[in-house]
């Protein structure tokens, strides 16, 4: 016995139209989502000025790069992007905080290209409530090499970055 398709006896047209009927909603949606959900884009100059954290180094965050404020002159390329949910700073090179003999953190080579920092607001450690860059508070967090969450807050006299 031969087995037919289900819809052997409607006819060509019949079908073309009932695919259009539930394929073009889905693809109406589709459209509007696309241009309705995108995320506002972040201007850079909104994450510029001088950052602190408890036992870290500060960070100067310039127009194009993040400086290492420890005396070793490094400096990081950055870029402010929306994430899948909130907003982040896109780093590199791959360098880390580690924990040092005294005590402190000191940023160390990793392996990797980079790392993905989140924006926060200004009462939050979930970057979920970021929800557009009007929301940002001065702050981002970063894991360290012993898995400890590190908050960079944003000063606004600077002067720990001379």
């Amino acid at each position: 016995m031969q087995r037919r398709w289900p819809f052997h006896q409607v006819p060509l047209k019949a079908r073309i139209i009932g695919l259009g009927i539930m394929i073009g909603p889905l693809f109406v949606l589709f459209l509007i989502g696309m241009i309705f959900l995108r995320p506002d884009p972040i201007d850079q100059r909104q994450v510029w000025g001088c950052y602190v954290a408890n036992g870290a180094p500060p960070l100067m965050v310039d127009r194009d790069r993040i400086r290492i404020l420890d005396g070793t002159g490094r400096s990081l390329r950055y870029v402010a992007e929306p994430a899948k949910q909130g907003y982040r700073l896109t780093v590199r090179p791959a360098l880390l905080p580690q924990p040092s003999p005294a005590g402190t953190y000191v940023f160390a080579q990793q392996r990797g290209g980079g790392y993905f920092w989140p924006l926060l607001t200004g009462d939050s450690d979930d970057p979920r409530r970021l929800h557009t860059p009007a929301d940002y508070g001065g702050r981002f967090s970063l894991y360290a090499s012993d898995s400890r969450f590190i908050v960079y807050v944003r000063l606004r006299d600077g002067a720990a970055c001379g």
